[in-house]
């Protein structure tokens, strides 16, 4: 059965139009991604495309010759890419932006008439208590005062979502990775910011101390906090909302246990970064060519 949007609202819209994908539904929509199995994002535009074109090769999809992958719609904001059954697309930096492009993606879908896909976020983040490149999947989404809740402010009134993963999906891709890509089940830490609200010293504004720092880190990972972003909680408590299947593997750049600044050579940063690529192409391989060989 294809997939619908809880909201029975968008069933009276006679033409929805998606605007910050520049894509609306007028068009042949099913033609152009009814067959998507698997979306992946990421916060960076480059990561992505560089994912489209992993994708290519790992799924040995062929473009016609002298043509190259670009991107479908507008890219203001998001940049869409299609590589046989998978998307990839980036959704910026926070959780306001991923919230636009995850609402407009599940209506693409919807009338598409797609089936049975999982979204893959695929991000960078700080660790905690982790060595630098090792890849955290999400087992659960808390806020930076460790609750397992996102909220959103609806109506003037505060709706809490759970942001519990998917045990199966998690754990299908822990049990992927092998022995030559280093991973970690834990719970991420979702903040609206990347200095203060990440217990930093070093940005602009600080009123506490590193003492301060210190004892809320080892408090975050105490509960089981692995690693810290900007984007899961709102990730996950969509889709469990909008009942689509989700994962969140994010690289870590260094351990916040240590320290603040991300100072890394460029060529480690990317190393760490392949670790999730890698991961999410593993999965994604071995779910497409399982379905292949089912038609």
């Amino acid at each position: 059965m294809s997939y619908t949007v809880p909201n029975k609202h968008v069933k009276d819209i006679k033409v929805d139009y998606l605007y910050h994908l520049g894509l609306n539904s007028g068009m042949d929509l099913k033609a152009m991604f009814g067959d998507v199995k698997v979306v992946c994002m990421g916060g960076s535009a480059n990561r992505m495309a560089l994912m489209a074109k992993r994708l290519q090769s790992t799924l040995g999809v062929d473009i016609p010759l002298g043509t190259e992958l670009a991107p479908i719609g507008k890219t203001d904001r998001y940049s869409l890419y299609k590589v046989g059954p998978v998307l990839a697309v980036n959704h910026g930096m926070g959780q306001p932006s991923i919230s636009i492009l995850l609402h407009e993606l599940a209506k693409l879908l919807m009338y598409a008439g797609a089936t049975d896909f999982t979204f893959i976020r695929i991000g960078t983040s700080g660790g905690v208590g982790l060595e630098p490149g090792t890849v955290v999947i999400s087992t659960e989404a808390v806020d930076g005062q460790l609750r397992a809740q996102h909220d959103t402010v609806i109506l003037g009134k505060v709706v809490a979502r759970p942001t519990k993963f998917s045990e199966q999906l998690t754990q299908s891709f822990f049990d992927i990775a092998g022995d030559d890509i280093p991973v970690a089940l834990g719970k991420t830490m979702a903040t609206d910011d990347f200095y203060e609200g990440q217990g930093r010293v070093d940005g602009a504004i600080c009123d506490y101390t590193e003492a301060d720092k210190f004892e809320f880190l080892k408090k975050c990972h105490d509960v089981g906090v692995r690693n810290i972003e900007m984007e899961c909680g709102q990730f996950i408590a969509f889709c469990n909302k909008a009942n689509i299947g989700a994962v969140d593997i994010c690289c870590t750049l260094l351990d916040r246990l240590k320290g603040d600044q991300v100072d890394s050579t460029p060529e480690q940063l990317a190393a760490f970064v392949d670790n999730a690529i890698g991961l999410a192409l593993r999965w994604i391989k071995a779910k497409v060519g399982a379905q292949s060989s089912e038609k």
